[in-house]
């Protein structure tokens, strides 16, 4: 568990979930040269039961200047990740890919990922930096219906 923002909010990491980064080392060429390449990659284990969905719709955001710059542009691409009790969103935050997982919220779908927020409800998100009280949040609009699709 990691405390963040003034109000020591607490965020956990998904129990039971697995992570493993794989690095690749690639040896090409002859006379024993070798180029080595990396690749990153993330794996989590689900039980096989859970089919996986993939959805990305793209927002466009309008609000406070700093919350547009952390996001690098007025729209940003969002893809939701489903497979039963899992539920991720996946997007772009201050030039790095994020990894927001859902937590409890009273309506619509709430995710964090490091200090951030992303708030899903229908065609509405909202994107906030946790503990950062004098800011408000984001307010993004689903710039075109998403299309489901198995992810592999």
């Amino acid at each position: 568990m990691r405390k963040s923002g003034r109000k020591g909010l607490l965020f956990k990491i998904l129990a039971g979930l697995e992570v493993a980064f794989v690095v690749c080392e690639v040896a090409i060429g002859a006379g024993g040269l070798v180029h080595s390449a990396r690749a990153d990659t993330m794996s989590i284990p689900l039980d096989p039961a859970h089919r996986v969905t993939k959805i990305s719709r793209t927002y466009s955001c309008a609000g406070s200047q700093a919350l547009l710059r952390r996001l690098g542009a007025p729209s940003v691409t969002v893809t939701y990740l489903n497979a039963g009790a899992v539920s991720l969103a996946v997007m772009r935050v201050e030039g790095e890919t994020q990894v927001f997982s859902n937590v409890i919220s009273g309506s619509g779908a709430r995710y964090t990922a490091n200090r951030f927020q992303w708030w899903d409800k229908g065609d509405m998100a909202y994107f906030s930096e946790v503990g950062v009280e004098d800011e408000h949040p984001l307010i993004c609009q689903a710039i075109a219906k998403p299309a489901a699709r198995r992810a592999h």
